[in-house]
């Protein structure tokens, strides 16, 4: 080694022209390269953690306000996968509670309900986990009550619309539920009750609907306690409708209405025309002078043999007109109205909010003024092909409106809407796919990092 020394010059041979600065420029580079690379890993990480971890934690989302008057849109948004739920951003009170979708190829029905303040849009998750049971939407709009519509239940669910929590009220025994009515001062609930047997004769599809609408007894439920009083002579109980006052209801048993008042004494009955049925949850009218009937969507009310196929959960499609019946005989009744799929509710006693439908199937919300027959439309639905992936058209059923709020509802400009944060599973997906991209980066810089030096 020292001979090898020995042999070296003096003094070593010049470094060609600009070698130094060549040499600083490139480890300067490999610097910038690593510290870019390092950056690039960490702010995946950040992305990731934000992307998979935040939407776990339940952060506090500002419900809308409540406007000076509630309103509709006079457009209600397409379907969106994006749409968030009521726990994770409870969206204040609604002016709609409503199923949408599709299950042609796949089951994508989504149970919505729509802002009386903004164009808020969320997803009921506590329906969605009962199988999408039907439901009914409180008078003021702040709160959704439902059962279960995958067999007996020992409790219903109260949806807190402006805080997103539930309240579990229970029943006793395991029974089926049919939601019937909600009384215009938001205390009390009418329902029908029965042991469900057998969970055969229907395949899945509404086994609880179709046993329940057979053989089930009267309830009323008080909300302030909790507490359900079951009434054995109203049986079986088919559709149902409060006074204005909150303290009667009228329940159609058969072809007649049985009223009653909230502490279970009969007073009185009204016939009801055969072929028709009482319209649910607002079929009594404002003035208490007359209530409210549509045909059988089927067979009608179950008559011992026959009957007991409600169809009340199903697609708005069928277009029926709406007849009158007065309390005493020879009572003024206002004419008839056509062309309704279903009635919605009242805007004063001469006055109605309705379903229709057109030719080609879109359903539009209108008002109707009694006795002249004019009609108003006040919104429509988006049925486009939008829904399953854009395979299928959009389909509506099981709607509410806020019944409580239509007296001053207005019609607003339908803006953007915001469905809030998105679901947990579109937030794993564009975790994974930001990660992705992360190291694919890092591979490139590495790459080339290597392939310098």
């Amino acid at each position: 080694m020292r001979e090898l020394f020995v042999t070296l010059p003096d003094d070593p041979p010049p470094l060609p022209p600009g070698y130094l600065d060549t040499v600083l420029a490139r480890g300067r580079r490999s610097v910038r390269r690593q510290r870019i690379g390092v950056a690039a890993a960490w702010a995946a990480v950040v992305l990731v953690m934000a992307v998979l971890v935040a939407p776990g934690v339940r952060i506090p989302v500002q419900p809308a306000a409540p406007a000076a008057k509630p309103s509709l849109p006079d457009r209600f948004a397409g379907y969106s996968i994006l749409t968030s739920t009521v726990t994770s951003a409870p969206p204040g009170r609604a002016i709609a509670l409503y199923g949408y979708g599709n299950g042609e190829l796949f089951n994508m029905f989504q149970p919505l309900v729509v802002g009386a303040d903004g164009d808020t849009y969320r997803r009921v998750d506590a329906m969605d986990e009962r199988n999408r049971p039907s439901a009914l939407l409180a008078p003021d709009g702040t709160r959704v009550l439902l059962g279960d519509d995958r067999g007996a239940t020992a409790d219903l669910i109260l949806v807190d619309l402006t805080t997103g929590k539930r309240r579990s009220i229970p029943l006793g025994d395991p029974v089926g539920v049919r939601l019937l009515a909600w009384s215009p001062d938001g205390r009390h609930v009418a329902y029908s009750a029965a042991p469900i047997i057998r969970t055969d004769e229907f395949g899945t599809v509404n086994v609880v609907e179709a046993q329940v609408a057979r053989t089930g007894t009267l309830r009323l439920l008080d909300l302030s306690t909790g507490r359900s009083t079951e009434l054995p002579a109203i049986k079986p109980a088919w559709t149902a409708s409060f006074a204005p006052d909150s303290r009667r209801l009228a329940v159609q048993v058969g072809q007649t209405a049985h009223l009653v008042d909230v502490d279970g004494r009969e007073y009185g009955a009204v016939p009801i025309p055969r072929g028709r049925e009482l319209a649910a949850d607002v079929g009594w009218s404002p003035d208490g002078a007359f209530l409210a009937t549509v045909p059988w969507l089927t067979d009608g009310p179950f008559n011992g043999t026959t009957g007991g196929d409600t169809s009340h959960g199903t697609f708005l499609w069928k277009g029926a007109d709406i007849v009158f019946v007065p309390f005493t005989a020879g009572g003024t009744v206002p004419a008839r109205v056509p062309d309704v799929v279903q009635l919605l509710g009242w805007r004063s006693a001469g006055s109605v909010v309705i379903a229709t439908i057109n030719a080609a199937g879109h359903v539009s919300l209108a008002e109707v003024q009694l006795g002249v027959g004019t009609r108003r439309t006040l919104t429509r639905f988006d049925t486009g092909s939008t829904c399953e992936l854009g395979t299928q058209s959009c389909q509506v059923f099981d709607l509410h409106l806020a019944t409580g709020l239509l007296t001053d509802l207005t019609v607003r400009h339908a803006g953007r809407p915001h469905r809030g944060p998105w679901p947990m599973v579109l937030n794993a997906v564009g975790g994974l796919v930001v990660l992705g991209a992360a190291f694919l980066l890092w591979r490139r810089i590495r790459t080339r990092r290597l392939r310098w030096e």
